[in-house]
């Protein structure tokens, strides 16, 4: 009577190793990044912080994604091409967020990470003021 039993059981665990083994042999999948065509920021970058990153362009220039994405319409359709560097906007703009994290670490010790999930002391705000082109001369700082 414990001998059919005793079959099952040694069948289960022998299978049980099996497909363990199967899943440990497999290779990882690699995370593919998801963003094209990125120099300043970390290609790693998770969506939540790339939003916040871009918005806060927007909200402290003044300006929509089009400012530095070039957009097209082919009838109803209308797409935005992140990737291109077509616009000097956007060449510009890493330009100055290379500024921002270069003048962060000289006078505030502050390393910005490429993910931007450390703040400065200095960002578009501070000289910008919510306009696209800085306005001259600058307001005195409260600092």
């Amino acid at each position: 009577m414990t001998r059919p039993y005793k079959k099952m059981i040694v069948l289960s665990g022998l299978a049980v190793f099996i497909l363990l083994g199967i899943l440990a042999a497999r290779p990882p999948e690699e995370e593919k990044p998801v963003y094209k065509n990125l120099k300043v920021l970390s290609k790693k970058i998770s969506d939540r912080d790339m939003d916040y990153v871009m918005e806060s362009f927007g909200v402290q220039l003044g300006v929509n994604c089009l400012f530095c994405h070039p957009s097209t319409q082919i009838g109803y359709q209308f797409t935005i091409d992140y990737v291109t560097d077509k616009l000097e906007n956007k060449r510009i703009a890493r330009d100055m967020l290379r500024m921002t994290m270069q003048l962060n670490k000289k006078y505030f010790n502050i390393k910005l990470n490429r993910a931007m999930t450390t703040r400065g002391r200095i960002w578009c705000r501070t000289c910008h003021y919510g306009k696209p082109v800085p306005i001259l001369p600058l307001p005195k700082s409260k600092i």
